[in-house]
């Protein structure tokens, strides 16, 4: 028999965590009953293990909460605050009890004298009982109305309220959110609170249960890609496979148990307000240590009926098949049942519970089968699980060996588990298949193709965390900033499903093909094959630490991250667990510096805990070999690699401190600030780019002049606008300035004065470390931002803005804009050879007034002054002194959906294909958070990864933006929309004249767009920048010199690995 669902319990420091400190039969994933004398030991390294195979971290709490819900912090910390009132009664967020009786009204369980009546209905009604159990205080709704934070949550209450409530979706997440809290902490306050006697029956809850289910999927806006994973964790969390009966002979023995010793009572209650298989390690605790309790009979009745209730074979899975109207469904269940134990049996129950989610997932059964077929799925699933799992243990399977084919096939049945349980949807179940189908199709291929087609598998788990992340983030901000425990709750569900041990397979299948193709990462001493993907080639060396929000970090410094951050200084190095998107800003900064960039999982992740401030080697090949060292494990081979890069820095300009590249020079003779006024983007093109305006506008100007119907209208002040409001300014000291500020001094004589003790003197002094040189440039880089902002434009420039953006459409004659004006940055650097500058600079969202405009227009002057923009730009410039911003001024285009393609595979560089990443609402991809990330390929689409985010963001018709639920839709671009963009993107690629690297290839192209009810909207378009310079280091390419070789070997299915 295997426990549906279990208690993972007190959490501490130590790398097995996630184990219960007294382990019993139970094991993540519910060991079967026979597994019980497997020794400790063996069952912590298995799950260890698989969880380092599945990706799953052991961060701390606080950092694994990956979205906040909505709430700002003022929120959270009013939260929190609203919390400690609720706990602070006796009773916590519950009323009294009640019975609530068949007339509508509720009778109190105790009389006023707090005597426990027998049937309180008909002693103050007269009427019959429903169901007894406390409510939720008035405390406690407010906190869930205010915050979404839902507690103290009983079905029984529910199902009667359910028309008074308004947030069912969020209700329906508390329910799983506490359920988890709850048994992994069995101690903490709101568990104690539910263990009340009298809080709820499990009884009630038994028959109610089944009501909310049917409710939940009954609910007006249900849909399968964002309501499915949480439909079957209720019923997976809440499974029972007993009747009334059942659940009565539970209650009766716990209650004798009690009755002999009064310390069980809490235990006892708890049990009967709602059982769970999560209670049988709990009542094993409370055996270990109250010794003196006795009753081992009776304590071993009660365990076997909780385990009987709660637990499924494949024997039972018939019983759950009862009344499922679906034929197919019930040709599954009986190939499942005849099938023999193995593969065989596991492709068979895959079948069957993917083919229970496609029944239920078009929201237009009946609610009472969707519920049937939802357990029947949760039921199948925990019996794949455990089979998968025991199949991956050499004595119960009796072999050591296992073909890749055998592998694959077992992985497939596991993906078809995974979608059953709501991991990955419909769209990424297809895209599965469609690889397996493709691994499987020969007996033989190339060791890259197998590699390639087996990275694209190995993707499901990080599929599967954004799923959980998507669905569960309205509400898991709130749960972690009250309860931080509940930030490893992504990770449970991980743990408790059929993917779980799909990446031990992956794992074990990667490192059998990277040892055929000679590619291995190593990473801290330890040679490892999975739970690293590279992002883009590069070389650090500095001091490694762990990202912590709002500390200030140089280019010293090799970064960790849990997610990349928009506003990341420049580093080093950057590792992340999280890619969020492949076309980020700060991606795109990364490849364009040769900033080394790779996401870690699992093992390699958690190697990096306790090495704060560990000098470290980190270089990416051109490949994607990934070696991350500390110095002291650094060999001859690092050391060259290492030395001729610092040679290869030095012919290029550095100053030998490792500070400054200087590679980029701006061409002053092609400047011309005599331009001067306000230009209609018609009159600009490509060829200005440098001259008196950047390249943003240049080239919006080139796709002005071949997409004009996709093309906004916008107004461009080049640099000579800048520069002459730029010569009369002086310096103006902000608050609390932080260096002595001269009066009266013209702010170009205070710029160059700064550049030149900066550059030409600090940068060249060994003895001041990065931390010296940040805390010396940031004040007066305020003072520099402060002046900017407080000018007095010129009357003249005034006048004569205000005249283009009229004419443009762009206001009207009261002064405001009837269509919004985006503000956008442009600096004569953003795309030099070998740089992006994307993202550095300030832009300002759907301005609604000229006057707004005008101080818009200071502010974003001001922006490559900010110490995140300069330090990034300073590393590469060799004469910063000739920066000059442009400004586009554009029509807000209130895009639905908006992203970047790449005319290319921005992972291989293969030109014969595109990269497109779309997320819902404007500024989408660019921030770095999830997308929807689609290759396109001749005569394919492959899909990446989906966007599952909460939130998107929308213009406000009053100015600026606002965040606004996402539409929930599965797709983002539309069949048509993907047309249109890529053949966009086709006579860009054709018509523009080809842009080159400094080492003569010719580059893709990076394309910003938007849609608008179907149609196109082109917000730039860029050379695709990467760095030639990291790639072609003959020291760092040799790395790859083995995997060259290899790439064309063959690799057949028939060959065997171990599954260990």
């Amino acid at each position: 028999m295997v426990p549906i669902a279990g208690r993972n319990a007190r959490f501490d420091t130590r790398v097995d965590r996630y184990m219960p400190k007294n382990m019993t039969h139970e094991v993540l994933i519910h060991m079967p009953d026979s597994w019980r004398s497997t020794p400790f030991r063996t069952l912590i390294s298995l799950a260890m293990l698989v969880a380092l195979a599945a990706g799953l971290t052991l961060a701390p709490a606080s950092s694994l909460a990956a979205e906040d819900g909505g709430l700002d912090t003022g929120q959270l910390a009013s939260l929190k605050k609203h919390w400690a009132q609720v706990r602070s009664t006796f009773k916590g967020p519950y009323t009294i009890n009640y019975c609530t009786c068949t007339n509508g009204e509720r009778a109190p369980v105790a009389d006023k004298d707090l005597n426990v009546r027998a049937d309180p209905c008909a002693l103050v009604y007269g009427a019959g009982e429903l169901f007894c159990s406390a409510y939720r205080t008035d405390l406690a709704q407010e906190m869930g109305e205010k915050y979404g934070l839902w507690v103290a949550n009983i079905f029984a209450n529910e199902v009667y309220t359910w028309d008074a409530q308004q947030d069912h979706d969020k209700i329906a997440k508390g329910f799983i959110l506490e359920r988890y809290y709850m048994n992994t902490n069995p101690d903490k306050p709101l568990t104690v609170f539910k263990s009340t006697g009298g809080i709820s029956g499990a009884e009630f809850e038994a028959r109610y249960a089944p009501q909310f289910f049917a409710r939940y999927y009954a609910m007006p806006g249900w849909k399968d890609f964002t309501n499915y994973l949480v439909q079957y964790e209720l019923q997976r969390r809440f499974f029972l496979g007993g009747d009334e009966s059942a659940i009565h002979q539970v209650r009766n023995i716990s209650s004798a148990i009690r009755n002999s010793y009064e310390d069980f009572k809490p235990l006892r209650d708890l049990i009967h307000n709602q059982m769970s298989p999560g209670l049988v390690p709990v009542i094993e605790d409370f055996q270990r240590s109250h010794p003196q309790a006795g009753q081992q009979q009776r304590f071993e009745q009660l365990k076997d009926a909780l385990r009987r209730l709660t637990s499924v074979d494949v024997g039972s899975l018939a019983r759950y098949g009862q009344g499922v109207a679906s034929p197919m469904v019930q040709t599954l269940l009986k190939q499942a049942l005849a099938a023999p134990a193995g593969i065989s049996r596991a492709g068979a129950l895959g079948k069957l519970v993917a083919a229970c989610r496609s029944a239920v997932a078009p929201g237009n059964i009946a609610p009472e089968q969707a519920v049937r077929l939802v357990n029947l799925a949760v039921a199948a699933n925990g019996v794949l699980t455990a089979e998968a799992l025991a199949m991956t243990q050499e004595k119960s399977t009796g072999k050591s060996r296992h073909t890749v084919r055998e592998t694959l096939e077992l992985m497939e049945a596991l993906a078809d588990g995974g979608y059953g349980a709501g991991l990955i949807s419909s769209r990424e179940h297809a895209e599965a298949q469609r690889i397996f189908g493709e691994l499987l199709a020969r007996e033989s291929l190339t060791v890259g193709d197998f590699s390639r087609g087996l990275d694209r598998a190995g993707r499901l788990v990080e599929w599967a965390q954004s799923t959980i992340r998507g669905e569960f983030g309205d509400v898991l901000g709130a749960w972690v900033a009250v309860f931080p425990e509940v930030a490893r709750f992504p990770d449970d569900v991980i743990r408790s499903s059929p993917l779980f041990v799909y990446a031990r397979l992956t794992n074990a299948l990667t490192g059998d093909v990277q040892e055929a193709m000679g590619m291995s990462h190593m990473i801290l001493g330890q040679r490892m094959s999975g739970g690293v993907r590279p992002l883009n080639p590069g070389l650090a060396y500095g001091t490694f630490e762990f990202f912590k929000e709002g500390r200030a970090y140089s280019r010293d410094t090799i970064l960790a991250l849990v997610s990349t951050s928009e506003k990341l200084d420049p580093v080093a190095g950057i590792i992340t667990r999280d890619e969020g998107n492949a076309v980020s800003h700060v991606q795109l900064l990364a490849r364009a510096l040769g900033v080394p960039n790779a996401v870690f999982r699992g093992e390699a992740w958690n190697r990096l805990h306790g090495l704060d401030g560990s000098t470290m080697f980190y270089a990416i090949s051109p490949k994607g070999r990934v070696v991350l060292k500390l110095e002291a494990q650094m060999d001859s081979e690092d050391r060259t690699i290492l030395e001729e890069y610092r040679r290869n820095e030095k012919r290029r300009g550095e100053d030998g401190s490792g500070r400054r590249t200087s590679v980029l020079s701006i061409d002053a003779n092609r400047l011309d600030l005599s331009v001067d006024e306000p230009l209609p983007l018609s009159e600009v093109r490509r060829k200005d780019s440098g001259v008196f305006c950047g390249p943003k506008a240049a080239f919006l100007g080139e796709l002005r002049h071949f997409f004009p119907d996709n093309v906004a209208r916008a107004v461009v002040l080049p640099f000579g606008v800048y520069a002459e409001n730029f010569g009369k300014a002086e310096v103006t000291a902000p608050p609390d300035a932080g260096v002595r500020v001269p009066k009266n001094m013209p702010l170009k004589i205070y710029v160059r004065g700064v550049y030149d003790t900066y550059f030409g003197e600090m940068l060249t002094d060994p003895s001041l470390s990065q931390e010296d040189l940040a805390n010396w440039i940031k004040p007066r880089l305020d003072v520099i931002r402060h002046s900017i902002e407080s000018i007095r434009l010129d009357p003249g420039f005034v006048r004569e803005l205000r005249k283009s953006l009229e004419k443009a459409g762009l206001i009207d004659a009261s002064g405001n804009s009837p269509t919004g004006i985006f503000v956008r940055s442009d600096t004569n650097v953003e795309d030099l050879p070998n740089f992006n500058g994307a993202g550095l600079n300030l832009t300002l969202f759907n301005i609604r007034t000229f006057d707004g405009v005008l101080e818009g227009i200071k502010k974003v002057w001001a922006s490559p002054f900010t110490f995140r923009s300069f330090s990034w730009r300073q590393s590469v410039i060799s004469n910063p002194e000739l920066v000059y911003p442009s400004l586009v001024l554009m029509e807000a285009v209130p895009s639905q959906k908006s992203g970047v393609l790449v005319t290319a595979d921005v992972t291989t560089g293969d030109r014969n294909a595109m990269t497109v990443a779309t997320a819902e609402g404007v500024g989408g991809t660019v921030d770095g958070s999830p997308a929807e990330t689609l290759l396109v390929e001749e005569g394919a689409v492959r899909l990446l990864s989906q966007f599952k985010s909460p939130y998107r963001r929308l213009l406000s018709r009053d100015g600026g933006s606002y965040m606004a639920p996402s539409t929930g839709n599965e797709w983002v671009l539309s069949g048509k929309e993907l047309v249109a963009v890529t053949k966009a993107a086709r006579t860009i690629d054709e018509k523009f004249e080809p842009a080159t690297s400094s080492d003569g290839r010719r580059l893709p192209w990076d394309i910003e767009f938007g849609f608008v009810d179907g149609k196109l909207s082109l917000f730039q378009a860029r050379p695709f920048v990467g760095n030639s310079d990291i790639r072609n280091l003959p020291a760092l390419a040799a790395l790859d010199d083995d995997l060259t070789k290899r790439e064309n070997t063959p690799f057949s299915l028939k060959e065997t690995l171990s599954w260990q």
